[in-house]
């Protein structure tokens, strides 16, 4: 067997998935490679590590994963570049076949590294039943370990499972480090937890983890502003030393939440004189701050902007925004000339926001034909889409058709799901659904809004 040099294996690059067609000549060296090893029979882990990356690099990822399944002496390396590669690849059996050979090799031979690798996979791919069975087995966790899991409870919609977890790792002795905390913020945010965040923030602060860190600054500003807490953000925000253009998203999209669409406008352009090169997400931010400030004429001259000043193509994000700004502004003729000059097919929610707009404005017409299209797709339309339906009808008395879109909404077995609003008091989350009285303080909290509806007609 030929002998391979060994040498430490090459970076993990990002895997990418943007290439419609591999390179084809460079291809075909590596397939030749390929060819010549398996022949040669070479068991060197390293020289097949080199080889899935080189695949991987050259647009190639399915080639690359099924190399790193079939490897002769998988190593600590190879585990975690495979595991990427199922996430890109959505390919599930794949990861649950190197779980099976994790197992297999043994706790000698398996690092935690790797483990947390297979740990993030399950997180991502929503399966935080064998996340949290990985993670309870794993008897030398990282923060690494700790991370990925609060991060996994968070993405997938349970963020007070992720503060309990921050909590456990507490107690565990473990001190959290900047991705643990970036992670647990994010599950504040989510879950509405005001207080618990403040405190993530003083924890920082008190260990050193300040506003030096960007990333940790930036998921502060995000946290504050949508807990509503925009004097804070704002504070954090001008303290912060080093911002990137996440941090100025972040404070650009929290102004555009609290209808500071001309205070927005002008942390964009502050932005912009900086240097900072604006993402997709920067200027959805800051049109939608121009939507709900009524600012159509800016909001027109950013977008335009947007491709010509700063290279960024028009979205179907982009494009809503607009719509909504048209529509909001009662310019439906502006709005349907719009989507229909639009260089992208229109998506549901860029009818949903012109029938948003529409019921709002009360425009019948307007109503009528996005709910029409809405209608032509079937599985994108929402419960709420048939209620906002239905009340433009019931708006102009139009009640057969109100029955008509009530009917269709019941064969359709869409249901309106309840509405619900939640706030943190002295860390405690209280939760109050539409119609539910289990609260043990219903009556009394009954009591005060019809208290305060009562001063408020006296007004």
């Amino acid at each position: 067997m030929p002998t391979v040099a060994a040498r430490p294996p090459l970076p993990l690059t990002t895997i990418p998935t943007h290439r419609s067609q591999p390179d084809a000549v460079t291809l075909i060296h590596l397939r030749r490679l390929h060819a010549h090893a398996l022949r040669a029979d070479v068991h060197h882990s390293p020289f097949w590590n080199d080889l899935a990356r080189s695949y991987v690099s050259h647009g190639a990822p399915r080639l690359a994963l099924r190399i790193a399944l079939r490897m002769p002496s998988p190593d600590a390396f190879t585990f975690p570049l495979a595991l990427k590669l199922c996430s890109v690849l959505s390919a599930f059996p794949s990861a649950l076949s190197l779980h099976a050979l994790l197992v297999k090799l043994g706790p000698d031979a398996t690092t935690v590294h790797s483990l947390n690798a297979l740990l993030t996979f399950y997180s991502n791919f929503g399966r935080l039943d064998l996340a949290r069975q990985l993670f309870d087995r794993i008897t030398r966790r990282t923060i690494a370990s700790w991370s990925a899991m609060i991060a996994g409870y968070d993405r997938n919609a349970h963020p007070l499972e992720a503060l309990f977890t921050f909590q456990e790792m507490l107690d565990a002795g473990a001190s959290p480090d900047e991705a643990a905390l970036v992670s647990t913020l994010a599950a504040c945010t989510h879950g509405g937890c005001l207080e618990f965040g403040k405190a993530i923030h003083a924890y920082a602060v008190v260990y050193g983890l300040g506003l030096e860190s960007v990333g940790f600054a930036t998921a502060l500003v995000d946290f504050y502003s949508k807990c509503g807490e925009l004097e804070l953000a704002t504070e954090v925000f001008e303290r912060t030393t080093q911002r990137n253009v996440l941090t100025w998203s972040a404070m650009i999209g929290g102004l555009a939440m609290h209808g500071l669409g001309e205070e927005a406008v002008e942390v964009f352009e502050e932005m912009v004189e900086d240097g900072v090169r604006p993402t997709a997400v920067t200027m959805t931010n800051v049109l939608s701050a121009c939507s709900h400030a009524g600012m159509v004429d800016k909001g027109l001259t950013l977008f335009k902007r947007m491709r010509e000043t700063h290279g960024i193509e028009a979205s179907a994000e982009h494009c809503g925004c607009m719509v909504d700004l048209l529509g909001r502004a009662g310019l439906f003729d502006e709005a349907l000339e719009f989507i229909a000059g639009m260089p992208l097919m229109a998506t549901a929610a860029i009818w949903r926001s012109l029938l948003g707009a529409a019921c709002t404005r009360g425009d019948l017409e307007a109503g009528r034909l996005a709910g029409e299209r809405l209608a032509a797709m079937e599985e994108e339309m929402v419960a709420g889409d048939y209620v906002m339906l239905a009340n433009i009808y019931a708006r102009f008395g139009m009640w057969e058709e109100v029955g008509r879109v009530r009917t269709a909404m019941n064969d359709m077995g869409v249901r309106k799901v309840a509405g619900f609003s939640s706030v943190d008091v002295d860390g405690e989350l209280h939760r109050f659904v539409m119609g539910d009285k289990s609260h043990p303080e219903a009556h009394r909290l009954h009591e005060m809004l019809n208290l305060l509806n009562f001063e408020l007609m006296d007004q």
